[in-house]
């Protein structure tokens, strides 16, 4: 059983976002899974790795398609994004400085908990918008 589990509650109505959210819960799943067998760090930062520049992959995609529409309330989106990003990068500081069991747990939960409040509190505002674009 997945410890994050993707909800239909969390659906942003742009599909192409949902995916990426979806596979972003996928990653964390699997980060999850190798702690709980014990695996190594040789092991895991790679998956870490890839939960961290997926995420800002995402972010950067969302805020691609945010300017194409001239979303009225992008600037507090991406300052979100920032503040976000900005966590990430310091928690990748620590996994380069050799402290990588320690940190790959709280960034797993870290991304799914900001992931499930960005959703609910930020990305659900754009979807009138994003709908009156045409993007779903």
């Amino acid at each position: 059983m997945a410890l994050y589990d993707w909800k239909d509650d969390y659906s942003v109505g742009v599909a192409r976002f949902d995916n990426h959210h979806k596979r972003l819960f996928d990653i964390a799943n699997q980060l999850h899974e190798m702690m709980k067998l014990g695996k190594g760090a040789d092991v895991i930062e790679p998956t870490l790795r890839e939960l961290v520049d997926y995420t800002r992959y995402h972010l950067t995609e969302e805020e691609k398609v945010m300017e194409s529409i001239g979303y009225s309330n992008i600037v507090s989106h991406k300052m979100a994004h920032k503040v976000f990003t900005d966590q990430l990068n310091e928690a990748m500081a620590e996994v380069d400085a050799g402290k990588t069991i320690f940190v790959v747990i709280k960034i797993a939960k870290t991304v799914i908990d900001w992931l499930i409040n960005h959703i609910y509190v930020i990305d659900k505002k754009y979807l009138p918008e994003m709908s009156a674009a045409g993007i779903r």
